[in-house]
């Protein structure tokens, strides 16, 4: 009998830290929405507000390798306290400045940096944890499970932001963050994880296990990864300029932007089990890369703030596809190799690479011409990427 995509929730450890990970990705979009809409008033300059994406983005090219094999050698349940408590620090200090009005373009920087480096640090072990905690039959459903809590936050956390500022300021954005926190810590903190320090210690790390990071295949991957990611962080980069600035958005139409970015992605997760089989994976990429494309285009030419959500809910549709059946591609080449939460570093150097790298350049380029050229060449970069694979699969 074939199981349901939300089978993993019926196990009762995946149901808890489901619940605890919506929160924090919760409290996350929440304060994205106040962190863009808080560095539009320090500053109009579209490089300035690109560096909030590329800040957050770049600590993950530099730690999440390191990160991941520290987790393989069975250190994962300290590294993802550490890194839980670092970002509830910042989102704490983050929140204090704003309430003293002391924040500055710098400080805001640096504790975005500061934030990024906590993602870094968590993201590997995290997302083997997720795995760890169902049967194997259940790891597919329950990677996709946790993808669509987080884009049901993608709709719900961007709207709720934008109501916490119109009523109580992005000072309470940051504090509500920094709660969000609190369950996963919580959860690391009682729960002792599979694949403990006790455990790895009997576990060796051979030099085979290294062959699935470096084979032919996998760089090929890890070009495309690189490569869409590269043009896809235009829409994540620009979205606040266009929005904020070019179109004089309130708080909460700005902060429902998300929310249709996220009413997307909700769509493709329940068609999940049409557009994501694993015998059109290929078929699958390439068209969520179009669609992907096609949002970023008319977000780039959206005369109006309807114009700019359907431009969004394109985006999301795409977004979901694209990230998730990356995600699970680079779950699958591990094979038995004991390094999968480096693998799993791998992958997010990579397509963090990509928007970090993308963000400044799409950045710089909006600085120096317009936002609405940037944004279009990135959405024919991107759709000629997809077009392209479309046609190599369908050969």
């Amino acid at each position: 009998m074939k199981e349901s995509v939300w089978s993993p929730l019926k196990i009762s450890v995946y149901r808890s830290f489901w619940i605890c990970a919506f929160l924090s990705n919760l409290g996350t979009w929440i304060q994205d929405v106040a962190a863009s809409w808080v560095m539009t008033h320090l500053s109009t300059s579209p490089l300035v507000i690109s560096l909030l994406s590329f800040t957050s983005s770049l600590p993950v090219l530099f730690l999440s390798i390191p990160a991941g094999y520290v987790a393989d050698l069975g250190h994962r349940r300290k590294i993802l306290l550490f890194a839980q408590g670092l970002m509830f620090f910042a989102a704490g200090l983050l929140a204090y400045l704003v309430w003293k009005d002391q924040v500055t373009e710098f400080s805001l920087l640096a504790l975005s940096l500061v934030m990024g480096v906590g993602f870094a640090l968590t993201n590997p072990a995290f997302q083997s944890v997720l795995t760890d905690l169902v049967p194997t039959p259940l790891q597919a459903q329950a990677v996709l499970v946790y993808y669509m809590g987080i884009n049901i936050t993608r709709v719900v956390g961007p709207t709720l932001g934008g109501g916490i500022l119109s009523g109580l300021g992005p000072g309470s954005a940051f504090f509500v963050n920094s709660l969000s926190f609190l369950g996963l810590i919580l959860f690391f903190w009682k729960w002792p994880v599979k694949g403990s320090d006790e455990q790895k210690e009997q576990l060796e790390i051979k030099p085979d296990d290294w062959i699935p990071l470096f084979s032919l295949h996998n760089m090929k991957l890890w070009v495309e990864i690189f490569l869409v990611t590269f043009f896809a962080s235009s829409l994540w980069a620009l979205y606040p300029t266009r929005g904020r600035v070019e179109l004089g958005l309130n708080s909460w139409q700005y902060g429902s932007l998300l929310g249709f970015l996220g009413l997307g992605a909700c769509l493709s997760a329940f068609l999940s089990e049409k557009i994501m089989l694993p015998h059109r994976t290929q078929k699958s990429l390439a068209g969520s890369y179009i669609v992907y494309a096609l949002g970023v285009l008319l977000l780039g030419y959206a005369p109006g703030y309807w114009f700019v959500c359907v431009a969004m809910f394109f985006a999301g549709t795409g977004w979901l596809v694209l990230a998730t059946l990356m995600n699970m591609s680079s779950r699958q080449i591990t094979g038995k190799s004991n390094l999968k939460a480096t693998m799993l570093g791998v992958f997010l150097a990579v397509f963090y690479a990509g928007m970090a790298l993308g963000a400044v350049t799409w950045g710089a380029m909006a600085k120096t011409s317009n936002t609405s050229m940037a944004l279009f060449t990135a959405g024919i970069g991107l759709a000629v990427i997809g077009f392209a694979k479309g046609l190599r699969s369908a050969l």
